[in-house]
């Protein structure tokens, strides 16, 4: 299953990112009308699936770099 990235939306498309680090534009209609920046989601039968575990462990690393980041100071 490969894994997509909210990045950001624009007027009528969003911009996903893939693991490799490749930003595809989709329209915004493939996605879940309450999706935000940094949601996590797979391609299922043409629309993107919002993937919450996927997005609370991707969250969570993130806060704990974030974390160590501003310790180090």
């Amino acid at each position: 299953m490969k894994i997509y990235i909210l990045d950001r939306t624009e007027e009528n498309s969003a911009l996903l990112e893939d693991p490799e680090g490749t930003v595809i534009s989709v329209p915004k209609e493939l996605l879940p009308t309450n999706a935000k920046d940094g949601d996590c989601f797979c391609l299922e039968n043409e629309k993107f699936v919002f993937l919450e575990e996927e997005t609370k462990k991707r969250r969570k690393s993130i806060s704990a770099l974030l974390f160590g980041l501003i310790s180090k100071n």
